[in-house]
């Protein structure tokens, strides 16, 4: 590729010189300090660019996986840098960074945040919000990458100096032949330079010419649709009763925005704030959200929930550890007791919240 330029107003134009990179960890430092060179709005149609994105994250039986970045939205990139000389970048990187989304598929929130911490001394939701501009809800983040971790909706991303022609037909089969969570993508990025200026020419292979699947807020009647596919109709009217509840009950219910998952939660308020109880889910999962609570609520009230929470012989293995999001079946409180008793947990929560004069 040849690249000339020439100032505004200027007849005569110059050719710009090529860059060669001579490291792989020169395309890594780059998409570190700028993650949003991706842009995977061509990837999944109306998300927000990666915002923050860290390097040499370690996976367990998997080493360590050059880059990866987040969005404001919580979808996730792994991505894997080569250079065109490297004999790896053709089918063996494909094997590479399919091994590393197997090792982060199903890893908690937590443990990703704190792998996270350790790197880089913040955590993550702080790491992405000094990367946002405006307003950003990070419950709805941290829900969001909770998602794609259980779901393995993975961007995966094979960042080149130079496109090869087997690396190129790999990724558009996956993606036009397949039905997978993920998607897998290469990135051509050519550097050139004139005097002081660099020039940056980034090229994104293997879109899919399939619909685009954006992250839209769920409905009420998407979440019930979706929710009878995939589960028993002991569960689907399990679930019925508790969001029928909730909507007498709490001050807010709030759908999520996951792209495979769904989601309601319970929501009170307290002085404007957002106070997140529980979240319910269509995989037939429900979530305490005791992080959520511990932010904006007094130890003794979150201890004494967690007691009313614990009467009930189904959820004694929940422990009493607040920094987390404990996750059971639904079906644990498929009978009629245990879900009066969860109900009356919730019920008592809010008298502390906002106690009656």
């Amino acid at each position: 590729m040849k690249i000339l330029i020439r100032d505004i107003g200027s007849k005569k134009w110059k050719f710009v010189e090529a860059i060669t990179v001579r490291a792989e960890s020169e395309l890594q430092k780059l998409l570190v300090e700028s993650p949003s060179i991706i842009t995977i709005d061509e990837i999944i149609e109306g998300t927000s660019p990666l915002v923050f994105a860290v390097s040499e994250f370690g996976l367990p039986g998997s080493g360590a996986s050059d880059v990866l970045a987040f969005s404001p939205q919580g979808d996730i990139a792994i991505i894997e840098c080569k250079l065109a000389t490297n004999p790896e970048a053709k089918r063996k990187v494909i094997g590479q960074i399919l091994e590393y989304a197997a090792y982060l598929w199903r890893m908690s929130y937590e443990e990703v945040d704190g792998r996270i911490r350790k790197l880089k001394g913040k955590s993550l939701a702080d790491l992405v919000a000094e990367c946002v501009d405006g307003e950003w809800d990070e419950e709805q983040f941290r829900e969001n990458v909770k998602q794609t971790l259980e779901t393995g909706s993975f961007i995966l991303i094979i960042v080149v100096d130079e496109i090869n022609e087997e690396l190129r037909r790999i990724i558009r089969y996956l993606n036009e032949c397949s039905k997978s969570a993920f998607s897998i993508h290469a990135l051509e990025m050519k550097r050139f330079q004139a005097g002081q200026i660099e020039i940056l020419v980034p090229h994104l292979y293997g879109v899919s010419t399939k619909p685009p699947e954006g992250r839209g807020q769920w409905s009420e009647e998407e979440f019930f649709k979706v929710l009878e596919e995939r589960n028993e109709p002991s569960i689907v009217d399990l679930v019925k009763d508790l969001y029928d509840w909730s909507l007498r009950t709490a001050d807010r219910v709030w759908f999520g925005t996951g792209r495979e998952v769904g989601s309601f939660t319970f929501h009170y308020l307290k002085e404007g704030k957002t106070i997140s109880i529980f979240t319910v889910y269509t995989n037939g999962k429900l979530t305490l959200n005791y992080g959520w609570m511990k932010a904006q609520l007094p130890k003794e009230t979150l201890e004494g929930f967690h007691e009313k929470i614990h009467e009930i012989p189904t959820l004694q293995q929940i422990p009493a550890d607040f920094s987390k999001w404990p996750s059971v079946k639904v079906d644990a409180l498929i009978e009629k007791e245990n879900r009066e008793k969860f109900k009356n947990a919730v019920l008592w929560l809010k008298t502390q919240i906002r106690p009656q004069r």
